[in-house]
């Protein structure tokens, strides 16, 4: 496995299990907890994939394939999560951040691996 694929995985990985750890321990209803950071951590992981996979053929577009990662998200967030969080007609702020936490988390591993996988092509 490439070097740069390797780092992705093992700090997505290492930043989304901190994070689930201290999550499962901070709230009280986790029913749905390793169901939100297993898709937000696909998702990341596919996208990254993509633009790894794609980096030299389509230069000009990876920004593009990485905005469709961030709409994939918000398209499974709004047709399988959002359901499961209006089941009683109210999104409370845990379900809120219970979403928005590995959202973040793995949007922000993901940008800047992307980043660093950009810069280290064109050097």
């Amino acid at each position: 496995m490439n070097k740069q694929l390797l780092n992705f995985h093992l700090l997505l990985f290492f930043i989304l299990g901190i994070s689930f750890f201290f999550h499962k321990y901070s709230i009280d209803n986790t029913d749905h907890l390793p169901f939100l950071y297993a898709i937000n951590a696909s998702i990341a992981i596919f996208v990254y994939w993509i633009v790894f996979l794609l980096r030299n053929n389509n230069k000009g577009y990876l920004g593009y394939f990485f905005l469709l990662g961030t709409f994939i998200k918000f398209f499974i967030f709004f047709i399988f999560v959002l359901p499961i969080f209006k089941d009683d007609n109210i999104v409370s702020r845990t379900e809120f951040f219970t979403f928005f936490i590995p959202y973040f988390l793995s949007l922000m591993v993901e940008t800047k691996s992307l980043i660093s996988l950009i810069n280290n092509e064109e050097n």
